[in-house]
């Protein structure tokens, strides 16, 4: 447990500092790159998505929860990689002309050939960064991706200052993966699995087969749900949903990158050892609840101010937005979660029927909602994430572990108690100010000091498991700091 525990903080340092970076990156360019031009780089990730997802076939999760890997087994893996990468790479070029044209973006056609650079070395990747998974190599992860970061949001800010626009996104993609690569080659020397060998292809491919459907039907959604949008708005509105999108999701990325990162290696070591799952999920759900409900109530409470400060004037159509599609995330309780369990413990196949039905809510709402405006979209994220997360979690009482709604609901009461307690003093203060429009930076600053001043005390008060953790923590820090300032007296 205390490998887990560390590498989940270590992960989750990890994307804070990224974040910390990529939000100093995005109130810049927000105001070097207008809403229609970063909507073309919206439809280009999307593309990418769907070409790294087909690319991948879930080698990289069997790498990390396969109960013995052998040398065979990683070529194999390696090698249906490539030979992917080699298949697609070609595709996503001649491809991009009638893609941009479909879409209706003419910029799309040099952003995605720019972009085909980065998914070359894809096959690379992919296996070593999995390898680091595996062995909970989280400290030298988190070195690549905030290195990997400062390039890229060094390269996009040069870029997007010499006038390249869109294709600022594009050339610090190029940047990041060459750094990236260098680093995962420098910190997993592993040249003995890139040989190709199908020695072991039917090992890999039964359990990549499902997880690789899984996958692509969860990226193909994703996919096609901005397309639908893009379909009936034009590049700027797709702009300001994927952006009120983004700020909206900012504390579940935040808090759960780094717990998404361990969970499938954790709950897979698990899962091995026989280890009392149900205890590890509940636990999971209480702590990740404690941390993400406050945050989202919070940006709801404060989007008004963080839009105007961090986007500037030209995003302010993404306010309203923002506090639609964070309180739809407030049912999202157990994000992340779900499917590292499921795929934990090789239940593929029901990982893929979840993804299926999931996929069969999402489309056909998002496509009648977009016909109403991004408004419409936005409240759709409502039925979608209620939907998907009493679906999921169905899934994982009936395939991986028996527990009730009232465990549940037992297990998310005091991180409630303490989302309330977190925004009652912030909504005072704006209230009292005149509303959330008139909240300029110094009151924003102590509604969300107080906000957090009142989260503390309330975990302290209700004895939340989150509480412990930070102390735990704390009192690492202060022995780290203790040894280096009084190292130990020495005798000779």
């Amino acid at each position: 447990m205390d490998k887990v525990r560390t590498a989940v903080i270590i992960a989750t340092a990890d994307k804070y500092v990224s974040t910390a970076i990529t939000l100093v990156t995005t109130a810049i360019i927000a105001r070097l790159i207008n809403p229609a031009e970063f909507g073309v780089t919206v439809l280009g990730g999307a593309v990418l998505l769907m070409a790294n997802t087909l690319r991948d076939v879930g080698t990289s999760s069997y790498i990390i929860q396969a109960q013995e890997l052998t040398l065979p087994k990683l070529r194999a893996a390696f090698t249906l990689n490539l030979f992917l990468t080699l298949t697609i790479l070609p595709c996503l070029v001649f491809a991009a002309p009638a893609l941009a044209s479909l879409l209706n973006s003419p910029g799309l056609d040099i952003y995605l050939k720019i972009c085909a650079i980065p998914f070359a070395v894809g096959a690379i990747v992919y296996p070593l960064h999995a390898l680091l998974a595996r062995d909970f190599a989280f400290g030298k992860l988190a070195i690549i991706n905030i290195t990997s970061t400062i390039f890229n949001s060094t390269a996009l800010i040069c870029a997007a200052i010499a006038g390249a626009s869109y294709l600022s996104f594009a050339f610090a993609q190029v940047v990041s993966a060459l750094v990236g690569t260098a680093l995962l080659i420098y910190f997993r020397p592993s040249f003995e699995i890139f040989r190709p060998s199908f020695s072991a292809w039917k090992t890999v491919l039964s359990f990549s087969l499902f997880s690789a459907f899984t996958g692509i039907v969860q990226r193909a959604t994703e996919v096609l749900s901005v397309v639908a949008v893009g379909a009936f708005m034009p590049p700027a509105m797709v702009g300001l949903l994927s952006r009120a999108s983004m700020i909206a999701q900012f504390p579940e990325r935040t808090v759960m990158a780094g717990v998404t990162a361990a969970a499938l290696p954790a709950f897979s070591e698990a899962a091995r050892e026989k280890g009392d799952l149900r205890k590890y999920y509940l636990a999971a759900l209480e702590r990740i609840s404690g941390l993400i409900w406050p945050c989202l109530a919070l940006m709801i409470v404060l989007a008004n101010p963080l839009i105007r400060l961090f986007l500037g004037n030209d995003w302010l159509e993404t306010i309203p937005l923002v506090q639609i599609i964070a309180g739809a995330l407030l049912l999202n309780f157990p994000p992340g979660l779900n499917y590292p369990i499921l795929l934990a413990v090789g239940a593929v196949r029901p990982a893929l029927l979840l993804a299926v039905l999931q996929a069969s809510v999402v489309l056909p709402v998002i496509t009648i909602s977009a016909q109403y405006g991004i408004q419409a979209v936005a409240w759709a994220t409502w039925p979608i994430v209620a939907i998907n997360v009493v679906m999921s979690t169905w899934f994982v009482q009936a395939y991986v572990i028996r527990f009730s709604w009232l465990d549940i609901g037992r297990a998310l009461s005091r991180s409630t108690i303490a989302t309330i307690a977190t925004v009652a003093g912030p909504i005072t203060i704006v209230y009292l100010a005149g509303g959330s429009a008139s909240i300029g930076l110094k009151e924003s600053v102590l509604a969300t000091g107080v906000g957090g001043v009142s989260w503390i005390g309330s975990l302290y008060l209700l004895k939340h498991p989150i509480y412990a953790e930070f102390a735990r923590i704390l009192k690492a820090v202060r022995r780290k700091i203790l040894r280096i300032l009084l190292p130990p007296f020495e005798t000779s």
